[in-house]
């Protein structure tokens, strides 16, 4: 089976809308529930939202996104969905609706789901970006824990786009890539993220996710030096210094000991020569 997320929800990548995405993603999770395929759903949201992004990329910029090498680097995480069941060699979906239609049940279910989503998203990036200041630790809890959000479906689809928050604030977009620290993006606020998502700890086949996670690790990484104290930065560089000159001395001493052996052989060698 492909890896390509767009195989995966049937769909032709030149040219599908985002409604095709949210229609042929519905369609299949009539035959994927999380609680029959855990596995299978993850890799079905997965593939929905990446298309989405796929998309909306392409909408606006007019080309295709990163996810155009998903395929030449490995397997990703679609790999893991089966095929819903019942389909046929070649699937067929229902005809988009007119303007002028009414919206069906399932069409209704998705855009709740993504009304939720969106006003989820509206408040988090309030809490975190409005001030300029670090947020309050506690509202951050509770809008991560809010009952709105507490499904599955919804930690999976948050998880995402919270995930291309941040990569997109701390640089992850920019060429070249450049770590940048927005002041309300302190160490405390990082880790409350990431350990309701676990970002920096999530396995994952997908190359294009792995990247954006190895990315939030390095930005975790850069956030608690500026986050140490003066001292311990100090401390720190030192002791790197004096490893990294313990390295050079060292190898100067191989170097030495080489160029003594080799000059020892050449003075053998032509001392016996000079006798012959």
């Amino acid at each position: 089976m492909s890896s390509d997320p767009f195989d995966l929800l049937g769909l032709d990548r030149a040219s599908a809308t985002e409604a095709d995405v949210r229609r042929a993603y519905a369609e299949r999770l009539k035959t994927t529930r999380p609680e029959d395929d855990r596995a299978g759903f993850m890799a079905l949201r997965a593939a929905f939202e990446q298309a989405r992004e796929n998309v909306r990329w392409r909408t606006e910029y007019g080309e295709d996104d990163p996810y155009e090498d998903y395929e030449e680097e490995g397997a990703g995480a679609a790999e893991a969905a089966p095929a819903p069941a019942g389909d046929s060699d070649e699937l067929t979906f229902a005809p988009e609706p007119e303007p002028d239609d009414e919206p069906g049940p399932q069409d209704t279910d998705e855009q709740t789901f993504e009304t939720r989503i969106d006003r989820a998203m509206d408040r988090l990036v309030d809490l975190l970006t409005a001030t300029g200041f670090e947020p309050d630790l506690k509202h951050l809890k509770a809008c991560l824990d809010d009952n709105d959000v507490a499904g599955i479906d919804e930690f999976q689809t948050l998880q995402w786009r919270v995930r291309q928050l941040l990569c997109d604030r701390t640089g992850y977009n920019l060429d070249p890539q450049e770590i940048r620290r927005p002041v309300w993006l302190t160490l405390e606020v990082f880790d409350t993220l990431d350990q309701h998502f676990g970002w920096t700890h999530q396995p994952t086949t997908n190359p294009f996710l792995r990247r954006l996670n190895d990315w939030l690790s390095r930005v975790r990484t850069d956030i608690a030096w500026y986050a140490a104290p003066q001292e311990a930065r100090k401390q720190a560089l030192l002791k790197d210094m004096k490893s990294a000159d313990k390295e050079e001395r060292g190898s100067m001493a191989w170097l030495g000991a080489a160029g003594g052996i080799i000059g020892y052989a050449l003075f053998q060698f032509f001392t016996r020569n000079a006798g012959g």
